[in-house]
């Protein structure tokens, strides 16, 4: 789970040792969680791309725009960093989000998308750039855009999944 700046090399480190594990051969149960507000998304999702083709994997990746951005801007004003690890702008993590999106939608066969999502302009977004494919699902936090995801199925029917889930800690 890739949600804290601080954690995302030692994550990518575990999920390419399991990747490159014999043992695992022929199981697609790996996945990682990319948070768009962190400004190494775009490249962590093209890096995890590039391991699913090198690793004839594929991988689940969770996009969500992210959990911790209050928690990360304390962090690094704690540490004294000149920067931030995640954009300050909600425009900046929108337009973030979707690049990953199109990423992940660009390494078919390889990452299979799920896009934690509550806003419609990005749920749109997500379906205009799949054009028709099937082969990714929406995520939505229990009890949260039950209007949106109820609007999209009564449009979309059949061609449209959602995951219902309720984080834990």
């Amino acid at each position: 789970d890739a949600e804290e700046a601080d954690r995302l090399v030692i994550s990518l480190e575990i999920l390419a040792n399991l990747a490159n594990d014999k043992r695992l051969a022929g199981w697609d149960g790996l996945g990682l969680a990319v948070q768009a507000y962190q400004k190494r998304a775009l490249g962590t999702v093209s890096w995890v791309a590039d391991l699913a083709r090198a690793s004839n994997r594929r991988f689940m990746v969770r996009l969500v725009k992210g959990a911790y951005w209050d928690s990360e801007i304390k962090w690094a004003q704690e540490k004294g960093l000149a920067d931030y690890p995640v954009f300050v702008r909600k425009a900046a993590t929108d337009l973030s989000y979707r690049a990953c999106a199109a990423r992940l939608l660009e390494a078919k066969g390889h990452i299979f998308g799920q896009f934690a999502t509550h806003n419609p302009r990005s749920a749109l977004e997500v379906l205009a750039l799949a054009d028709g494919r099937t082969d990714f699902e929406f995520q939505k936090l229990h009890g949260m855009g039950d209007g949106l995801y109820d609007l999209l199925q009564k449009r979309l029917g059949e061609r449209f999944s959602t995951r219902v889930y309720a984080p834990v800690g």
